[in-house]
C-alpha cells in the first residue's frame, strides 16, 4: 500500500512538474490552488488594495481586469486568467509620486488644450476681420474711382461752359448745381465710408495685437509645461511574481492595457522589440481603444512550449 502510495505521489508530482514547465503561469497559484484545481491551468487572480486617491472601486478594477485578460483570451483562442478572490496573485494600485506627477501633468495638458482652442479661435476671429476688411476696401475703392470720375466728369463740363462764354438757360445752370450738390453728398458719404474703414482697421490691430499677446503666453505655457514635465521613463506597472502593482496610468484604457501587458509578464513572456505589441516596453503606439495582440506577441506566446 505505501509502495502504491508512493508511486502516486511521484507521478502527481511530475505530472505537477511538466504541467509548470507548459504553463509557467501555475508558478504563481498556490499550492492549495494546484491541488484542488489539477487540471485547470489558468493563473489565478484576486484584487488587492486599489488607493482611493485613482477614483476606482475594486468592482471597477476587477472589470478592467477581466476585460485585459480578455485581450489574451480573443487573441490566442485560449483563456489564461481567472478571478479567485482567495488567489495568490494579487493586482494592486498603489498611489505615489508617479500617479501624483501624471494627474498633474493631465490637468496642465487640458488647460493647455483650452487655451490652444482660445488662442485658435482668436487667429480665426482675425481671419474673418481681414476678410471683411478686404471685401470693405474693395467696396471702398470703387466709391473712389466712381467718385473721381463724376468729379473729372463735372469739372470737364463746367471748363466747357466757361470757356464758351454762352449764357445759358436756367434749366442748364440747375442741373449744373444739381450734380454739384450729388458730388458733394457723395463725398460726404466717401469720407464717411472711410472713416468705418480707418476705425476697422484700428480694430482689426487691436485684435492683431490680442492674438499675438495670447499667442505669445501660449508659447511661454507650452515651454514652462515642458521644463515641468520632461519626458522620462518610469515603470507603470510592475509584476514581482507574487503581485501585479500598478502605479501610473491617464485613462481607464490605458490602464487595462497595463493590466494587459503585466498579465503577459505572468505568463512568463518578456519584452519584444514591436511598437504595436502589447508586449513592448514602452506604452506608446499601441491602440488603446481596441487593441489586439500583434503577431510579435503570439509569437512569443507560442514559443514558451518550444
Amino acid at each position: 500500500m505505501r509502495f502504491w502510495l508512493i508511486i502516486a505521489a511521484l507521478i502527481f508530482t511530475a505530472y505537477f512538474a511538466f504541467q509548470r514547465m507548459q504553463h509557467p503561469q501555475l508558478n504563481h497559484n498556490s499550492v492549495m490552488d494546484r491541488i484542488t484545481h489539477p487540471t485547470d491551468t489558468r493563473l489565478r487572480y484576486r484584487i488587492g488594495h486599489v488607493d482611493p486617491r485613482f477614483n476606482l472601486t475594486q468592482e471597477q478594477v476587477k472589470r478592467l481586469t477581466q476585460q485585459a485578460a480578455d485581450i489574451w483570451y480573443t487573441g490566442a483562442k485560449q483563456s489564461f486568467f481567472v478571478y479567485d478572490p482567495n488567489a495568490q496573485l494579487a493586482i494592486n494600485l498603489i498611489y505615489d509620486e508617479r500617479q501624483a506627477e501624471s494627474s498633474a501633468r493631465s490637468q496642465e495638458m487640458r488647460i493647455l488644450e483650452n487655451t490652444r482652442q482660445y488662442t485658435d479661435a482668436e487667429h480665426f476671429k482675425v481671419q474673418q476681420l481681414e476678410q471683411e476688411l478686404l471685401q470693405a476696401k474693395r467696396e471702398l475703392d470703387i466709391q473712389q474711382i466712381n467718385y473721381e470720375q463724376r468729379l473729372n466728369q463735372y469739372n470737364q463740363m463746367v471748363n466747357a461752359l466757361n470757356q464758351s462764354q454762352q449764357r445759358y438757360s436756367d434749366n442748364v445752370m440747375q442741373q449744373i448745381q444739381q450734380q454739384k450738390q450729388q458730388l458733394q453728398q457723395q463725398q460726404v458719404e466717401l469720407q464717411t465710408n472711410t472713416d468705418i474703414f480707418n476705425r476697422k482697421v484700428e480694430h482689426l490691430n487691436q485684435n492683431v495685437n490680442q492674438a499675438n499677446s495670447i499667442n505669445h503666453q501660449f508659447n511661454q505655457s507650452v515651454d514652462q509645461f515642458n521644463q515641468r514635465f520632461q519626458p522620462r521613463q518610469f515603470d507603470k506597472g510592475v509584476f514581482n511574481g507574487r503581485e501585479i502593482n500598478v502605479y501610473e496610468f491617464q485613462s481607464e484604457n490605458d490602464l487595462r492595457i497595463t493590466l494587459a501587458h503585466e498579465l503577459g509578464h505572468a505568463l512568463g513572456l518578456k519584452h519584444n522589440d514591436d511598437p504595436k505589441a502589447l508586449m513592448y516596453p514602452v506604452m506608446k503606439e499601441q491602440n488603446l481603444y481596441q487593441f489586439q495582440l500583434t503577431n510579435a506577441d503570439l509569437a512569443m506566446l507560442d514559443s514558451r512550449n518550444q
